[in-house]
């Protein structure tokens, strides 16, 4: 044993919650592999099966994470905040990647759409539309039930995605809402080794249970379609009355397999953890080498099982490398411009001299 005294931690290490930096990395990880399965999925059953287990929950537990952190939404300057962390760097990349859309697929005009955000810049937009309504959300008598009636309620008006990204930002702003009232202690439950054993069993078997809704069951359901939460349920083959309930059953399933998800990841520090605190420079950067990758066709070019391994050790090695300073550093002026210019200076608080002395 070293008898080498530790350097004592910093005061950002001891604040510092680095359970939620691993299950950011292990979620943007997710999302890279997802992508990167996409042009795959027709190709093999098994990688369908894992796409379609990853997409049971990657994007609502982000989202519910985003709530999680939204809770200082009534502090000074957080207005501000919002709209030079997100709204800005939305308009960045939704040109930047319009621009790059033209050029890959040799598109015949530059389509950019401010109001129909491009591919993943819908979670973005989002993001900003649920910080922005969330004080007025809240006030409501019953807000979480109210957001889950209107995410069912939504999958039954067509064209609701049309615009804004609608139909997405009503659909999973119950997952927001409910990050938003979850505490540190309620997520404390989960560490026991119970809950663990058993969530790993759940999550291997999600995978199996994927398999079988998307080959073997009667219920004909396009899951994949279903879990974007972006197609009214005409559109997904199920114009009843009643397609609301599978849409209940997929914010259900989410909610298990979310559980489960945050039972497994490390607690403390490890390897990753500073990586996850950089996901969004590899969500908003990704999908240039993801649209990249897809329009390479290479499933064609070189189907089978060395394709699906190289796609999976491509996808970690882009999401490192993503996370990496030096993708920070060079691209730090687009994901965190300087924006304080669009702003007014706040005029300081003169003294009250005539205060009264109690």
């Amino acid at each position: 044993m070293s008898t080498e005294q530790k350097a004592p931690k910093t005061e950002v290490e001891k604040q510092r919650d680095y359970f939620f930096d691993n299950v950011k990395f292990l979620l943007i990880a997710l999302v890279v592999l997802g992508h990167a399965y996409r042009p795959l999925i027709d190709e093999s059953p098994v990688i369908k099966a894992v796409y379609l287990a990853i997409y049971s929950f990657h994007m609502p537990l982000f989202i519910l994470i985003s709530g999680y952190f939204a809770k200082n939404y009534w502090k000074e300057g957080q207005t501000r905040k919002v709209i030079a962390t997100i709204l800005i760097p939305y308009f960045i990349f939704e040109i930047l990647y319009s621009l790059f859309d033209h050029f890959a697929y040799q598109t015949d005009a530059v389509d950019i759409s401010i109001l129909e955000p491009y591919w993943i810049m819908w979670f973005l937009f989002s993001l900003f539309l649920w910080r922005l309504i969330l004080p007025y959300f809240i006030n409501l008598k019953y807000p979480l039930a109210t957001a889950f009636l209107l995410a069912i309620l939504i999958g039954y008006i067509d064209d609701a995605d049309k615009y804004l990204s609608f139909s997405r930002t009503v659909a999973f702003f119950p997952f927001f809402l409910a990050g938003f009232y979850l505490q540190k202690h309620h997520i404390e439950k989960l560490f026991t080794k119970g809950i663990r054993t058993l969530s790993w069993i759940g999550i291997l078997s999600s995978v199996g249970l994927m398999y079988y809704l998307e080959f073997h069951s009667s219920l004909n359901l396009d899951l994949r379609r279903w879990m974007y939460f972006v197609f009214p349920y005409e559109d997904v083959g199920h114009p009843e009355w009643y397609a609301g309930i599978y849409r209940i059953a997929l914010i259900a399933l989410a909610a298990v397999m979310i559980i489960f998800f945050l039972s497994i990841v490390p607690r403390s520090k490890t390897f990753f953890s500073e990586w996850g605190s950089r996901s969004l420079y590899v969500y908003l950067l990704h999908g240039f080498f993801i649209k990249t990758y897809d329009a390479l066709d290479l499933d064609d070019k070189m189907p089978g099982p060395f394709l699906y391994i190289s796609a999976t050790l491509a996808a970690i090695g882009l999401t490192i490398f993503l996370s990496s300073r030096f993708v920070q550093r060079i691209t730090h002026p687009l994901l965190q411009p300087k924006v304080q210019w669009l702003f007014q200076k706040k005029e300081p608080q003169k003294k009250n001299l005539n205060r009264a002395v109690y």
